[in-house]
């Protein structure tokens, strides 16, 4: 699909489709962040539409049209009762109908659209009655979790990108040290030999550990099959059990597969770095704060 040229209808239906099609590979439960990140994995199109920013006229700040339509993709499936989640939760549900659903035959501007439309036709209306009103316009959670999400992640990204390239290779052994990977004075010393950043131990269970090797690219560009083959020569040279290369930036199709084909190897891209940083609170401060249940605003 051609995101640009296409309508706000057809790419959040077609997100739509796509979203359901992956909670169903997942089991049924995937976080948020779990379904972007396999949205981009597996299809070019979407993954290049998530590359493109633009500029807000009224702010001047830069916005990601993607995050958008991915957002509200998942909100039409919420109305249209495919799945369920709550604004504090990432894990993202399907309801028996969203299992059930035979995508195969799945039109979502049959599905989903009308049931949509009719939702949000009746937010506008009740906004324009709050304004004429001279009321305070609502906002929708779509937009908080959407602005908070992309403003933290833009911040974050950015801070990664101006890191060097010595700064970027200590917050990503620090990153896998919070995950459990253990580097040796020798896995330090050998930083920079044949591609190689970082050697050190992974304990997969009580009695074993894994030879683990990482390779850290602070890039601009994407990641090609050029330096995921390199990375794995070095692995193999180094006799590891398995790779981690990490990047600040994304990965080639190409280099995708290369991963897949040899010696297991571990890829976490920009996107991922966000998750893990979250997840770990890796140098950032969590602020907590508090929002009313929808127990406060249903009659």
């Amino acid at each position: 699909m051609d995101f640009e040229k296409a309508t706000i209808q057809q790419g959040e239906m077609y997100l739509g489709k796509l979203i359901l099609g992956i909670l169903q590979q997942y089991g049924g439960r995937a976080e948020r962040s779990e379904i972007r990140e396999r949205l981009l994995d597996e299809n070019e199109d979407v993954a290049h539409f998530a590359q493109v920013i633009k500029t807000s006229k009224s702010s001047g700040k830069d916005w990601h049209p993607f995050d958008y339509r991915f957002n509200f993709a998942i909100k039409n499936l919420m109305i249209a009762e495919f799945l369920v989640y709550s604004r504090n939760n990432p894990i993202i549900t399907l309801t028996e109908k969203g299992m059930s659903v035979n995508l195969d035959i799945f039109d979502p501007n049959e599905e989903i659209w009308p049931i949509a439309k009719e939702y949000w036709d009746n937010k506008h209306q009740e906004s324009k009655r709050r304004r004429d009103d001279g009321e305070e316009d609502e906002k929708s959670d779509v937009d908080e979790m959407s602005e908070y999400e992309e403003d933290f992640k833009t911040k974050l990204l950015e801070a990664i990108s101006k890191m060097s390239p010595k700064k970027f290779e200590l917050f990503s052994r620090a990153l896998l040290n919070k995950m459990g990977v253990e580097f040796t004075q020798i896995g330090t010393q050998i930083s920079n030999d044949g591609g190689i950043d970082g050697y050190g131990y992974s304990r997969t269970d009580d009695v074993r550990t894994s030879r683990v090797v990482i390779q850290c690219k602070r890039w601009q560009g994407n990641v090609g099959s050029v330096e995921i083959d390199q990375f794995l020569g070095a692995m193999n040279k180094h006799q590891a059990d398995y790779g981690i290369f990490i990047t600040n930036s994304r990965y080639t199709p190409s280099a995708r597969d290369a991963a897949r084909a040899g010696t297991p190897i571990t890829l976490i891209d920009g996107d991922e770095l966000v998750r893990l940083v979250k997840k770990y609170q890796l140098y950032i401060i969590p602020v907590t704060t508090y929002i009313l249940d929808d127990f406060y605003e249903n009659e």
